[in-house]
């Protein structure tokens, strides 16, 4: 892949409004190829700048474990250079570990996390929105490939294409998602221990790479993850938490026992209460690797796009710029290269 096509690619995928959990596997291995990398991270931050939740490309088991049940005991301290840290600079956003101090490697950070994936070298992007920092990406080399001054340009680059990513982010309620898995937890009436829970829900919550959800090195948690109380406060709406590939959809039941007493199940405390978990990957991913597919110009691959994200042709005049006799060249040459015939037809083709 040629670095104009990854540019592309980049601008493409963060102009979909599905914000950047979904898109975290593509952004971090463009990133990676990118900048010349051998692992990329990315994590978004909450609120207080703390990591809430991250998609990194080859961590070990027990590195991921430290770093969502650990974090504030371990990797939060004054030589702990990490996402936590560079989230709070106010000062330059690119280039805090090119060259960092002798005390950095000795630190957690750096022997538990960095060292402990195999890596050595660390660059580090912060992506502010509206004054706060909303997302840290780290690359990662081996000992005798340390990062430049060019390489951390490159990724200052990417800082406007995160950022719009970010704002332009849709609820995730309001695109489409494919199913890709699904799992369920069973729960005791007061949502206070997990009873029961299958193979793939606890898959869905190792990979969803967010704090607090109770996972230790792949043995299943026995508490409630923390969005339990959020459905709890509103358990017949589901809840949606965007996470690497897509957004994981929470819905609760009450589970009740059977018998003469319990035959009315709208009344009475519930026994039990199931919690179902479904992964929905965004549509708008896939059309975008449709469109990236084709061989076209990138104009026409942005032309293309919104036809497969649902908007009128009359859209490419107000948001490309492309003049109404232009894009009718421009749709013969699509329209030959997806062998659809108008408009509709290549909507409907992108986005089956």
């Amino acid at each position: 892949m040629t670095l104009r096509r990854c540019w592309h690619e980049l601008d493409l995928l963060c102009r979909i409004g599905v914000g950047l959990a979904p898109i975290a596997c593509d952004l971090t291995a463009l990133l990676r190829r990118m900048v010349g990398a051998e692992a990329a991270a990315l994590f978004w931050l909450d609120e207080f700048g703390l990591p809430a939740g991250f998609h990194h490309e080859d961590s070990p088991d027990s590195v991921k474990d430290l770093f969502l049940n650990e974090f504030e005991r371990l990797f939060v301290g004054e030589r702990e250079i990490n996402v936590f840290a560079l989230a709070q600079r106010q000062d330059q956003r690119v280039g805090h570990l090119l060259a960092p101090e002798a005390g950095y490697f000795k630190s957690n950070t750096y022997n538990l996390l960095v060292r402990a994936s195999g890596h050595h070298h660390s660059l580090d992007l912060r992506v502010d929105v509206n004054g706060r920092a909303r997302a840290v990406v780290l690359l990662f080399r081996a000992a005798n490939c340390p990062f430049s001054d060019d390489d951390a340009a490159v990724l200052l680059r990417v800082a406007p294409y995160l950022q719009r990513a970010i704002e332009i982010s849709l609820p995730p309620d309001a695109w489409q998602g494919l199913g890709a898995q699904e799992g369920h937890l069973l729960l005791d009436g007061a949502a206070q221990r997990i009873v029961l829970m299958n193979d793939p829900a606890l898959e869905l919550l190792r990979n969803a790479g967010q704090r607090g959800m109770g996972w230790h090195q792949g043995a299943p948690p026995e508490t409630p993850p923390p969005f339990v109380q959020r459905l709890l406060a509103q358990p017949d709406r589901p809840l949606h938490l965007p996470v690497p590939g897509g957004v994981l959809v929470a819905q609760m039941h009450s589970m009740r026992a059977p018998g003469p007493g319990n035959a009315d199940l709208g009344g009475g405390a519930p026994q039990n209460l199931l919690v179902a978990l479904s992964l929905k990957r965004p549509m708008r991913i896939d059309v975008v690797r449709r469109v990236l597919s084709l061989q076209l110009s990138p104009l026409q691959r942005e032309i293309a796009l919104l036809a497969g994200l649902g908007h009128a042709r009359a859209d490419c005049v107000s948001q490309i710029g492309v003049s109404p006799e232009a894009l009718k060249k421009h749709l013969r040459v699509i329209f030959t290269a997806t062998g659809t015939s108008d408009w509709d037809d290549l909507a409907r083709a992108l986005s089956r």
